[in-house]
């Protein structure tokens, strides 16, 4: 971990995922901010055991992010560490795909990214230092069958890393994007069982992940990582 690098905030701490990189930060000792949407209980027993903070906020309405981050840093809490966990996915075929469930996917899985690094960004460049890293799937290598609207929103977020990792480097802040094959747990359950088959028969490794692997990888970027930006790190047991 970097110097002064002390606080973090993460988005979709109770998920799959979110939550063994709540754990991790916990273990290595940084504070932690992170949010939920329904998962009231889960989130206040993550919070009581790692003595962390939860807070409840629709990460579809960009005024509450902004309204959140604005509060963090109001208290003096603006973390240096952001990890973008959070995801929706819904397997629809594309004449199912209404503009409703456009918009709502891309607004918490793009959007909500977007907003909360254009609110970070000045604390961040003030510090001179930062660690962004957005969790998502798809590296732009590998050719997965995925909802349309799921992939494009995953090809918004890897851009975006690019260009943030471009316009921010000179102030010290790495932006990256993990980008992760399917786990054992979370938003990899819905997967009909044809692709799951042929994942695992085209991964080097014939398995699935675990939220703890994909975990490591991200705290990796988050914590340890001093000279990689702008990049996406598959994680996927080599597809």
């Amino acid at each position: 971990m970097q110097p002064g690098m002390t606080r973090a905030l993460v988005f979709g701490g109770t998920g799959a995922v979110g939550s063994e990189v709540v754990r991790g930060l916990h273990q290595h000792g940084v504070p932690t901010v992170f949010t939920y949407r329904t998962s009231h209980d889960k989130a206040q027993a993550l919070a009581a055991e790692l003595s962390q903070r939860a807070i409840c906020v629709d990460l579809a309405e960009p005024q509450a992010v902004r309204t959140m981050i604005a509060q963090l840093v109001r208290e003096g809490s603006a973390p240096d560490v952001f990890i973008h966990c959070a995801a929706v996915h819904r397997a629809l075929a594309l004449d199912q795909i209404a503009d409703e469930d456009w918009a709502h996917l891309h607004a918490v899985n793009t959007h909500s990214a977007f907003v909360a690094c254009q609110a970070l960004a000045p604390s961040m460049i003030q510090a001179k230092r930062g660690q962004i890293v957005f969790v998502g799937a798809l590296d732009r290598t590998q050719s997965f069958a995925a909802p349309a609207h799921f992939a494009a929103s995953q090809g918004a977020l890897s851009a975006l890393a690019m260009a943030l990792a471009k316009e921010l480097g000179s102030h010290g802040i790495c932006v990256n994007m993990v980008a992760l094959g399917l786990l054992d747990r979370g938003l990899s359950s819905g997967i009909h069982p044809k692709l799951v088959a042929d994942y695992q028969k085209f991964s080097a490794l014939r398995r699935f992940g675990t939220p703890s692997e994909a975990a490591k990888a991200i705290l990796w970027l988050a914590l340890a990582n001093t000279y990689v930006s702008g990049k996406v790190l598959p994680v996927n047991g080599g597809v």
